[in-house]
């Protein structure tokens, strides 16, 4: 398949997802919304997000659509989007899709979108749900980090409530280096959560080399 024809093949994909879950789709977009509330996407706006992507990101040809879309209002006339692809490959077990965060200053403007990130989908034997993975650790290092915090996951569960054995999602944070992970439930939802700091030059592919410190919002 060309890259014409496999743009052109995802873009038509958009146009059939009327079922992609976007918080009141076909709403006006000159409504009023208070910050913090849901804005609708429409087939025009997830084609405006979809080709910014292509451009950076040829790779998104690949993809057979959008998994997930969401926008909501984040100051009077600003308004933030994300929008998450199908996985577009796989390697070793692993697949990677794109997600891409865009911006637009008032409504019916054109968006600005930042570099899209990957996630990872990371395939456990011990568990059905697929742990979410972004930021630069390897593979390797997100299982080291997985096992790492396994136990402090169980010991730290609700009272009354079955353990936490599913490993949710590892996701960095920027400003100081270090990594959320997040457990919970076998469904996916997250549950409790705990930072963990590289200690120092150690090998992040080894459990012993991460410092975890319970999530405190």
């Amino acid at each position: 398949m060309t890259r014409f024809s496999a743009l052109t093949t995802l873009l038509l994909g958009i146009s059939a997802q009327a079922a992609v879950p976007t918080p009141g789709a076909g709403e006006a977009s000159s409504t009023e919304y208070r910050p913090g509330e849901a804005v609708p996407l429409d087939e025009a706006d997830l084609r405006d997000i979809t080709l910014q992507v292509m451009q950076r990101s040829p790779l998104l040809s690949s993809a057979p659509g959008i998994k997930f879309a969401t926008a909501q209002r984040s100051m009077r006339s600003t308004d933030i989007a994300s929008v998450l692809y199908f996985p577009h490959s796989e390697s070793a077990g692993v697949k990677q899709a794109f997600l891409v965060r865009c911006v637009r200053s008032v409504a019916d403007k054109p968006w600005s979108c930042e570099r899209p990130e990957i996630r990872r989908y990371l395939r456990l034997d011990s568990q059905n749900f697929e742990v979410r993975v972004m930021g630069a650790i390897s593979t390797e290092g997100a299982l080291a980090l997985i096992d790492a915090s396994r136990e402090m996951a169980r010991a730290k569960s609700p009272a009354g409530a079955p353990a936490l054995e599913t490993a949710v999602m590892i996701s960095p944070d920027g400003f100081n280096s270090r990594y959320l992970v997040t457990w919970g439930t076998p469904e996916g939802y997250q549950e409790l959560a705990f930072w963990a700091h590289l200690r120092g030059d150690a090998n992040p592919a080894r459990p012993e080399s991460w410092e975890l410190s319970v999530f405190d919002p």
